[in-house]
């Protein structure tokens, strides 16, 4: 998908407000975020111009713990996409400044709201979302009981003052404890062991103006979201496609890949089960698994045959899911999280081809400036994997390498 010439968003300004400086809002030149399956929250930067009285004022940053950094960002009037009759969330986006930048500019034609033309300087601020940097600041020792890892992830949250958004029920209990790990630790530990009650696992988190997501990456495989590639529109340089094949059939076959504990009173190895789903869910009949050329035996430090299981399958299936990478532009649709599922349909002439497919959404970066057109067209940059191979559907996950 190639950005049109002209903005399918109706008129916007984006703007900015710092809770120290209180006076007023403030443009923005530029604003992007990334969320990701392996970032624990949104990562945002931020960039402004501000004259030089306005930038004493914003000093005060110095002053402050990083918790205290906080700032709204928003789109004014909204967020609404013309082309989809679509209105995406339009802000206050809440973040902490971790560290920001500075230097000397020119100020542009389009640069409006400055008292002092002469003496400027234009800001990068580098920002994540304030309820996951409370999370990330005080070890903690916490015995839950015996629950599955969700109850887990609501306590966290309630004790944090998050939001949960979207969470998925896990399908476990064990007797969880807390030593000496941050709330994100916590979590982060939590992930490798979650399986829904549904069976799913390749479990992800992740931070969001405050609210909570813990959920399977294929959470909302019901519902992808399309994207046609004309492969003879579409310059070769707006997708990239690779795959690793290698590393998958080291580490993801099912018959010589184990799981044990390297303590005295079980020396079982556990075999993974197989992928409860696999991105691309027509004609899976005939999918074939990569034949082991080598026995792995992955040291889990939980002696628990099930988590064990769990365990080893969530890795097993996390490889595969690098079966197959995409990245390409495509005009900003703010509702792709790590958690949507996306289908690509490639043509040639009206033939399908072999990107074809459900994938999972590995990273989404978005961009959007000043205005709806000004400097670019809001776009992102999508980062997607399949478990799918470079073979494509004839053959999923295709057969080891001669």
């Amino acid at each position: 998908m190639s950005l049109q010439v002209l903005s399918t968003y109706k008129d916007f300004k984006t703007k900015i407000r710092f809770s120290w400086m209180l006076d007023k809002s403030y443009l923005v030149k530029q604003f992007t975020y990334s969320l990701s399956q392996y970032m624990p929250s949104i990562y945002a930067e931020i960039v402004l111009v501000l004259d030089s009285n306005k930038f004493l004022e914003f000093k005060n940053i110095d002053q402050l713990k990083i918790q205290d950094r906080l700032i709204d960002i928003w789109f004014e009037p909204e967020l609404y996409n013309i082309k989809l009759k679509k209105k995406f969330f339009s802000g206050p986006f809440q973040f902490v400044v971790v560290q920001y930048e500075f230097a000397q500019c020119q100020i542009a034609d389009m640069d409006l709201e400055y008292e002092n033309i002469n003496d400027t300087k234009v800001i990068l601020l580098r920002c994540i979302d304030p309820t996951f940097y409370k999370m990330t600041l005080d070890q903690r020792v916490t015995s839950y009981g015996k629950v599955n890892i969700s109850s887990v992830i609501k306590k966290i949250a309630a004790r944090n003052g998050a939001k949960i958004k979207k969470l998925v029920d896990t399908d476990f209990a064990f007797n969880w404890l807390q030593t000496q790990y941050t709330d994100y630790e916590m979590i982060r530990f939590l992930l490798p062991y979650s399986r829904s009650t549904d069976g799913e696992d390749m479990y992800t988190f992740f931070m969001m103006n405050n609210e909570l997501y813990f959920a399977p990456i294929s959470a909302n495989k019901k519902y992808p979201i399309r994207f046609k590639l004309d492969m003879i529109k579409n310059l070769d340089g707006t997708y990239q496609t690779s795959d690793m094949k290698a590393i998958i059939e080291k580490y993801g076959s099912k018959d010589s890949l184990y799981s044990f504990h390297h303590g005295f009173s079980n020396f079982e190895s556990v075999n993974p089960k197989p992928m409860a789903t696999q991105s691309f869910i027509s004609n899976k009949s005939h999918n074939k698994q990569h034949t082991g050329v080598a026995t792995r035996y992955i040291d889990s430090i939980i002696e628990e045959k099930t988590l064990q299981e769990i365990y080893i399958s969530n890795l097993r299936h996390r490889i595969h899911t690098f079966s197959r990478l995409l990245t390409f532009k495509a005009e900003a649709i703010p509702e792709i999280t790590p958690i949507s599922c996306i289908e690509i349909i490639s043509e040639s002439n009206g033939k399908t081809k072999e990107l074809d497919g459900i994938y999972y959404v590995a990273s989404v970066k978005y961009t959007f400036g000043m205005t709806n057109t000004y400097p670019d067209l809001p776009y992102m940059d999508l980062y997607l994997c399949s478990e799918l191979d470079s073979k494509g559907l004839a053959n999923p996950e295709g057969r080891p390498i001669e």
